[in-house]
């Protein structure tokens, strides 16, 4: 007989999730800090877009913000623009107002707000909105910026909104187990930390065997799973059984994507367990299939083949074999400008100028650091905050210094302070980005 988890593995997640906060989140919590794996973030993001609508469980009311993060001063303002504009909106309104749910709230004391101390005028604008609905009424504020990949500026911020919130008021936020943000949060704030523990992986199997047997999809999808965990177990007799095994499933489907697919998960379990030889020649297979997909026009080849040629890359830069490197992360770097995928060239033109300098080819490691800058520094300037550009400037501010470059170095140094702040040279900032890239 199946059971209530095997017939709904997500819902069964949510349900865990509400237990979760019903026994560890208290009246007085500021914030709600959830711990997750990667693979955990969306579920996070799902559940509280699940409590914010009329199919909600949990007594507060759940309002969601997935504004980009800008600046630690601009940041609430962001969010009470954004706010303002849904709640002044005609057409959100004509969608409840049957509902008779909306309250009596005033916002004109909110209007025209200075940058000044906005997260506090955001703050009390929330505030008032909970207090319009009912002086009882908890407001959550999921904050969650859309492209969050560890700015400190948003700890900070956060940190700054707990000094002055209101009691009607909390955030919840998720932070990466395996590089947390905000496990350093002083005392006196009412923190509750919950960790998720969904084990999105299994809720993946079980979903996948749910599907129809027949359905070749199916199988490719359950032999993609059984490499994941022939890898964690060091099994190399079973990669090759599934890997195998999910080539020629793949192939039935007539999908050069499909099979490049098969291939490049095949590849990667053994580049993780440092079997450098035969996960490039597996990746090798992975790129041929995607070069034919390419020819039959295959929609889904080009994030495939983005995929084949950085993983070759990495390989290859594992075995020093920098040349061959290079080449894979030029490639790189020429399908992402292709695809108009600014982070992924930036990083890519940036580790072929780095296999560059290993070959002691400085010409053209500065020749593909100065091609990336001047690409790209025209670019909206918050799009760039979150990539690699912040270090291709530490590098082209090196070697214009070498060269005393003068007119070079100040326009480096007023672009870089524009978008980073005037410490952009700090070893600590570098770091930090290093850190998110490898990450990533």
């Amino acid at each position: 007989m199946s059971t209530f988890k095997d017939e709904n593995p997500i819902t069964y997640r949510i349900e865990k999730m509400r237990t979760n906060w019903v026994e560890n989140v208290t009246d007085d919590t500021q914030l709600v800090r959830w711990i997750v794996q990667k693979d955990e973030v969306r579920m996070v993001k799902a559940f509280a877009l699940l409590e914010s609508s009329e199919h909600g469980q949990i007594p507060d009311l759940f309002i969601n913000f997935d504004l980009p993060f800008s600046t630690e001063q601009e940041y609430g303002l962001d969010l009470l623009n954004n706010w303002l504009g849904i709640w002044n909106d005609e057409n959100a309104r004509a969608e409840v107002a049957d509902a008779n749910v909306l309250p009596d709230w005033d916002d004109t004391p909110f209007q025209d707000a200075p940058v000044k101390k906005s997260e506090e005028t955001f703050l009390d604008a929330m505030s008032s909105f909970a207090e319009s609905i009912d002086p009882k009424q908890k407001l959550v504020l999921n904050v969650m910026p859309s492209d969050f990949m560890g700015e400190p500026g948003f700890v900070d911020w956060v940190l700054k909104c707990l000094e002055i919130m209101p009691e009607n008021i909390r955030f919840m936020i998720f932070d990466l187990d395996e590089i947390p943000l905000f496990h350093k949060i002083p005392m006196h704030f009412r923190v509750s930390s919950l960790m998720a523990n969904l084990n999105m992986s299994e809720a993946t199997k079980e979903i996948v065997q749910q599907g129809d047997a027949n359905d070749p999809s199916v199988g490719v999808n359950l032999c993609l799973l059984n490499i994941a965990e022939a890898t964690n177990d060091k099994n190399e007799d079973d990669i090759h059984k599934w890997g195998k095994e999910g080539v020629e499933i793949a192939e039935k489907t007539g999908l050069k994507s499909i099979v490049a697919t098969i291939y490049l998960a095949y590849g990667s379990a053994f580049f993780q367990l440092k079997k450098m030889k035969e996960a490039i020649r597996l990746f090798k297979s992975a790129e041929e299939q995607a070069l034919e997909g390419a020819v039959e026009e295959d929609v889904a080849i080009p994030a495939v083949m983005l995929q084949v040629y950085n993983f070759q890359a990495a390989a290859y830069l594992y075995r020093k074999k920098y040349e061959e490197a290079r080449e894979c992360f030029m490639k790189s770097a020429e399908e992402s400008l292709r695809q108009k995928n600014t982070a992924m060239y930036l990083e890519s033109q940036r580790q072929a100028s780095i296999m560059s300098e290993k070959l002691y080819d400085t010409k053209a490691a500065y020749d593909l650091t100065e091609e990336a800058y001047e690409k790209y520094k025209t670019h909206d300037k918050l799009q760039l905050k979150f990539t690699s550009m912040l270090l291709i400037c530490n590098r082209l501010y090196d070697y214009a210094y070498d060269e005393k470059n003068k007119p070079l170095i100040d326009e480096i140094d007023e672009f870089a302070t524009d978008i980073w702040g005037e410490h952009w040279k700090d070893a600590s900032q570098k770091e930090m980005y290093q850190s998110i890239l490898t990450t990533e």
